[in-house]
């Protein structure tokens, strides 16, 4: 009964993760090799690794994710290609944004949504002005280390580990040390976060029948906002125009 209760061994993958986190900085695995693997970036140069004291905790945080569900399907990461290809050939214009690093505060549904309307709005403009498709990308859901230039600072005439992301420590001071559990804290806030993405896009924020509930409260300029609602009323006119001559798509939200 108590082997029945053991988690699966480790993949070679995590063993090679887990060997590389509790080495020195700058260390790298054993060997270069030329082929891509799931673990062969354990044989390159590492400049701001992080360091866990505790290998068992690295190794059943490791594990713990290799045991989980992909945050984005291969199906999304095909799309995703396909339409930076069309960027690379000058057909579609790329616009990213978010924060330097996320805090696990920010997964809740408010902070979310300003993000997306705010990119929503964004590219609305883009396209108005470019004449051609934006593909969005959101530096969000997982966006959560930060590299720093110091490995530590000083608190209170004390040397203390820099904060280096919620993934890794905490921004409090007695939460310095890096702990492996994090890793796995960050995953599932991640996956939250996406998941919520999905389930607004589906819900029709993106509806272009009402780009002006993606809200400018971060505008402070209104001039800038009249111009905005100007470029927003064209867009509902064509909208209209598009319905009545009975020339509407089945879909009227910006495509995601």
């Amino acid at each position: 009964m108590e082997d029945s209760m053991k988690p699966p061994p480790l993949s070679k993958a995590v063993e090679a993760a887990a060997e590389v986190k509790v080495t020195t900085n700058g260390t790298q695995g054993n060997g270069e090799t030329s082929e891509w693997t799931p673990y062969s970036w354990t044989t390159k140069p590492i400049k701001q690794d992080v360091v866990y004291d505790d290998r068992a905790a690295v190794s059943k945080a490791l594990a713990k994710l290799e045991r989980c569900p992909p945050i984005v399907t291969p199906t999304e990461i095909c799309k995703l290609k396909e339409r930076l290809r069309e960027v690379a050939l000058g057909k579609a214009f790329l616009l990213q944004g978010g924060d330097c690093a996320e805090l696990f505060d920010y997964c809740n549904s408010d902070m979310i949504e300003a993000k997306i309307k705010l990119l929503l709005q964004m590219s609305l403009v883009l396209i108005y002005g470019a004449g051609k498709p934006v593909v969005r990308i959101a530096r969000m859901a997982g966006q959560f280390a930060k590299p720093r230039s110091s490995p530590t600072e000083q608190h209170d005439g004390k040397t203390i580990p820099a904060f280096r992301g919620d993934n890794i420590n905490g921004y409090d001071p007695a939460e310095r040390t890096p702990d492996p559990s994090r890793l796995v804290s960050a995953y599932f806030h991640s996956a939250a976060t996406s998941n919520y993405i999905r389930a607004s896009l589906s819900s029709g924020i993106a509806d272009l029948h009402s780009p002006l509930d993606w809200e400018l409260g971060h505008v402070k300029d209104e001039s800038i906002k009249a111009k905005y609602e100007t470029i927003v009323n064209s867009i509902t006119e064509s909208l209209r125009f598009m319905k009545t001559v009975g020339a509407d798509s089945a879909s009227s939200s910006l495509e995601t």
